[in-house]
C-alpha cells in the first residue's frame, strides 16, 4: 500500500462507519416516560481519591539531592 491510500481507505471506513444505526437505551429514547427502567443512581465523592497537599517539613537539600541523583 503507498501512503497515498491509506488515509484515502480511512477515510471510507469513517464515512461508512458513520452510517450506521445503533440501537438507543430506552431511557434516552422516551425521556417523559415514567415507566421506563434507568440506571441508579449514586453517590461518589468528587475528592475521595484527591491526595492531600499539606505543607511538609523542610528537608536537607544535600540528602534529597543524593536520593535523587544518580549512583555511584
Amino acid at each position: 500500500m503507498t501512503l497515498v491510500k491509506v488515509p484515502f481507505l480511512a477515510a471510507i471506513g469513517l464515512a461508512l462507519g458513520a452510517c450506521t444505526m445503533s440501537e438507543v437505551p430506552d431511557h434516552l429514547a422516551r425521556p417523559a416516560d415514567p415507566s421506563v427502567r434507568v440506571p441508579a443512581i449514586a453517590y461518589r465523592s468528587v475528592t475521595a481519591s484527591a491526595a492531600t497537599l499539606r505543607p511538609a517539613d523542610p528537608k536537607d537539600w544535600r540528602e534529597l539531592n543524593r536520593q535523587v541523583g544518580p549512583k555511584s
